[in-house]
């Protein structure tokens, strides 16, 4: 029998009286998305491997699922020449005093062109690059345009009136028209929502045909188990107490799961990396509902994938 951390299982337990401990979210997870330099990686190694897949055309119009402790990624794609950002989330976990510092060193990366950060921390950062030299093809137009751009997206920050929207939960406060979407980002994200289908189906109606959306989904236990994979191997009925309150957990489904999905709204992968592992345990393993899961999912820690909606 696998058992699960206990400080998993004690706080999941907890959130049923004490509201206080029914969230999974942290605000100082040295990769998050409060670091101006992480937010930075993330969104240019999304880019350079759209790039790589074909898609040359900056995205007027983009909206991120789940962008965490600030909308980092979504002022980086601002600072790059979108337009418009929807940030959706099931808690808003933002605050405009944070988005502000975080937009003052984006700016101060995005001045100097600063190559895309790789060593040290950063070196646990998936997806991997060839090359993480500043991408000489973006161009950010002239330095008169680009620092208005910059002030305009600093009003914004406050307003949230015209380049920054902010819905959460998304399910019941996101407004965004049919088909207006160019490109959808998520990292470390779908695999924490309970409804994928859902989310896809929503990813469906929001882009516009050809639209793009990339995506690393993490399918590790997120330190719940001793074994990177043993979420799979837990009974159903203790699940549900480490899940407790919260308004989210992890959804267990495998990369096969997502990629059924997405075929059914439309979705094509263009582009798919995979991180995989060769410890943990093995499907045998598992608990009864999960052992069907193949052995490449199995040892499928991560992935980041580029699907086109059709």
């Amino acid at each position: 029998m696998i058992i699960p951390k206990l400080s998993t299982v004690t706080k999941g337990a907890l959130s049923f009286v004490l509201p206080a401990l029914a969230t999974v979210h942290g605000y100082d997870e040295p990769l998050g998305t409060v670091s101006a330099e992480s937010c930075y990686s993330i969104f240019l190694r999304h880019l350079t491997l759209l790039r790589q897949a074909g898609v040359n055309e900056i995205a007027r119009s983009v909206a991120e699922l789940g962008p965490g402790s600030s909308i980092g990624v979504g002022l980086a794609a601002l600072l790059a020449g979108a337009e418009r950002y929807y940030g959706l989330e099931v808690v808003d976990f933002t605050d405009p005093k944070v988005d502000a510092e975080v937009l003052d060193k984006l700016t101060g990366l995005f001045r100097r062109r600063a190559t895309i950060p790789s060593t040290g921390i950063h070196s646990r950062r998936f997806p991997d690059l060839d090359n993480y030299d500043w991408p000489e093809w973006l161009d950010l137009g002239s330095n008169t345009e680009w620092e208005k751009r910059v002030q305009s997206i600093r009003k914004d920050i406050i307003t949230r009136a015209r380049c920054v929207k902010i819905a959460a939960p998304w399910t019941d406060q996101v407004t965004i028209e049919p088909a207006s979407v160019d490109w959808i980002i998520s990292q470390s994200v779908l695999e924490h929502v309970d409804d994928l289908a859902g989310a896809y189906a929503a990813m469906a109606q929001w882009l516009r045909p050809g639209g793009i959306a990339s995506h690393l989904i993490d399918f590790q236990s997120h330190g719940m188990t001793s074994e990177w994979n043993a979420h799979w191997a837990i009974d159903d009925r203790v699940w549900r107490i480490m899940r407790g309150r919260r308004p989210y957990l992890l959804n267990r489904l495998p990369y096969a799961a997502h990629l059924a999905i997405a075929a059914e709204w439309g979705f094509t992968p263009i582009m798919e990396m995979k991180n995989k592992r060769f410890d943990g345990l093995i499907p045998a393993d598992f608990a009864p509902r999960f052992r069907k899961i193949g052995d490449e999912d199995a040892r499928t820690a991560m992935v980041f994938v580029i699907l086109r909606k059709d």
